[in-house]
């Protein structure tokens, strides 16, 4: 602790020197000189001398003055003893927490300053004692110091680790400070906002209620618009409390599109799930069950082919529970998730030293994992033709070559795959192989949209009430009849996915018991039931046509590209479907 000082030590040495004119020196409990003036000023960093009174002084954490340093007992086995320049001295432990942490010295080296020096030695020694006080003092603090600075950089440290915006504010309601996530998320400079009011980040009717509440609120909902968007956030704030008073409150704002469901993925991501667990009794879904029921015993190639959200992982992994590998492994691969300059690695594996970064004793690829078990290939077609030829040799040949490697390895996984594009026409447009398409297309299963299964809607809406009411530790008793009728109208160009969204969404934002109309109406835009009886037939299907629009929009994105998609699914032209977003524009001005 004591070398953290070491240049207010030599500065405290040369004050004392230009006030009382006495040389002085300090040491660690290592022996080494860390301030010096006069001739031990050069000596600085150097160790001091064996067997000294100093030394004595760091062992015993007693003071010693030294008359004659020639003749004293205390100097008589002294390493330097017979060189001792020396003519009397002071010497006194620094102590901290009863532990001997170094030694100050006063010294003279002049015969007559000698004689006074000895004269007043009792004011010397009371002042060498304050002087090695002063310097504990000085080390304490530094030490406090950097625990100070330690623990804030620990705490700063630790709420830009969060994956959620922390705003910490004090008793006048002025910001601290902010994490990472924060200013990146809502777009601010750090420096614009620490010392302002909280009034520069939240509206004032939240403001209101938060001084009603005592600076503390559990996850209420706030809408924050961020450039273009309204993005929805739960808010919340505990204040912080000392001696019952409180001095200041943490503010937490958690993204709701980006809410980490780990207990949910957790029970998905290895579940057991058989075709009673695929929810729906519509007559559309019941005949593709069957269908899917009887190809499971079977041990060949199967294409599940569906709109993205209909369920096609649920599918496969049922087809595999029903298959006589249901013991073994079931491996999920996202063929449009994969860069492609990683995908021959990732599928097949690599050896030793193939490439920079590459594991030291090579890496296994997922069919070799799974060589047994069924792999489901889902966005197959996103696989870049190059490695559609080798997924093909791999199916035929049943066998594969790691990266770098030169030993074949047998495999025999069952496949699955899976897309939401027309494979027929990107062979067609030589987009995909025709080789690998007739290889998979052994048995074509189309799971249907939810939206050719309305019946199933509401069924969908209880299951995923209960799962995600025990998730959240909620007690939502179900549905208002409106929000029925309105879920049940909806077309779901987001399928299942954008259903079970929707119900989660509606379970963190509900106050009542029920969900009400008015949550539900927040996502997927439909208006009240009285005001849609009310309406001629002429308006409530130009009010369809607008909410599929503005769920489509939601769901797939609102760039060019995305608009072109919307378009084709639509069976309208891109042109069309510019008139009718401008209308609806117009419609709201």
């Amino acid at each position: 602790m004591i070398r953290q000082i070491k240049d207010e030590l030599q500065q405290i040495a040369e004050t004392v020197k230009a006030i009382v004119g006495i040389d002085v020196t300090i040491l660690d409990r290592d022996l080494i000189r860390l301030a010096g003036t006069g001739i031990y000023k050069s000596k600085v960093g150097t160790p001091g001398p064996k067997n000294s009174a100093f030394e004595k002084c760091l062992l015993t954490g007693n003071q010693y003055l030294i008359a004659d340093p020639k003749s004293c007992n205390e100097c008589d086995i002294c390493d330097s003893r017979e060189n001792c320049e020396e003519k009397a001295a002071v010497c006194f432990p620094i102590i901290i927490d009863d532990k001997v942490v170094g030694v100050v010295g006063l010294i003279i080296f002049d015969a007559e300053k000698k004689e006074a020096f000895l004269e007043k030695k009792e004011s010397y020694i009371d002042f060498d004692k304050r002087l090695s006080e002063l310097i504990a003092s000085k080390i304490k603090e530094k030490n406090i110091s950097s625990k100070l600075q330690y623990k804030s950089k620990e705490l700063l440290t630790v709420i830009d680790s969060v994956n959620e915006g922390i705003v910490i504010i004090d008793k006048s309601r002025s910001i601290i400070t902010l994490n990472r996530y924060f200013k990146e998320k809502f777009g601010v400079k750090y420096s614009n906002i620490v010392g302002k009011p909280l009034d520069r980040i939240l509206p004032k009717q939240v403001i209101e209620k938060i001084e009603k509440n005592k600076l503390s609120l559990e996850e209420e909902q706030l809408t924050v618009s961020i450039g273009k968007q309204d993005i929805e956030f739960l808010f919340s704030i505990k204040p912080i409390l000392v001696d019952d008073s409180a001095e200041g409150a943490v503010i937490t704002f958690k993204d709701f599109g980006t809410l980490q469901r780990s207990v949910f993925n957790a029970s998905e991501k290895n579940a057991i799930l058989t075709f009673d667990e695929i929810i729906g009794e519509s007559q559309s879904l019941t005949q593709v069950k069957e269908q899917a029921k009887l190809i499971s015993r079977q041990n060949m190639p199967v294409l599940l082919l569906g709109e993205s959200g209909t369920g096609k992982e649920l599918f496969a992994r049922a087809i595999h529970t029903g298959s006589d590998r249901r013991n073994q492994i079931f491996m999920a691969i996202n063929c449009g998730a994969i860069p492609e300059t990683l995908m021959e690695s990732e599928l097949f594996g690599y050896e030793k030293g193939t490439f920079t970064g590459a594991n030291s004793s090579g890496k296994m690829g997922k069919f070799e994992i799974a060589k047994d078990g069924t792999i489901f290939l889902d966005e197959i077609g996103d696989l870049p033709l190059h490695m559609q030829v080798k997924l093909l040799r791999v199916l035929e040949e049943k066998e594969l070559m790691r990266v770098g490697g030169s030993v074949t390895i047998k495999v025999n996984p069952r496949i699955i795959a899976a897309t939401n594009k027309d494979l027929q026409k990107m062979v067609e447009r030589n987009e995909f192989r025709e080789d690998l398409f007739y290889r998979l297309n052994v048995i074509p299963l189309r799971i249907p949209p939810l939206r050719e299964r309305a019946d199933d809607v509401l069924e969908l809406s209880d299951y995923f009430l209960k799962r995600y009411n025990k998730i959240y530790n909620k007690d939502m008793k179900g549905y208002s009849e409106a929000a029925q009728k309105a879920m049940a109208r909806y077309n779901w160009p987001g399928n299942v996915r954008e259903l079970q969204n929707l119900i989660e969404y509606a379970i963190n934002f509900e106050k009542g018991d029920r969900i009400s109309l008015d949550i539900i109406s927040s996502r997927i835009g439909q208006s009240s039931e009285a005001a849609a009886d009310e309406k001629p037939l002429k308006d409530l299907v130009a009010d369809y046509e607008k909410d599929v629009i503005k769920g489509m929009i939601r769901y797939y994105g609102d760039d060019t590209e995305a608009k072109k998609n919307i378009a084709k699914k639509l069976q309208i032209s891109p042109a069309t479907l510019y008139r009718k977003l401008e209308e609806q524009q117009d419609s709201q001005k």
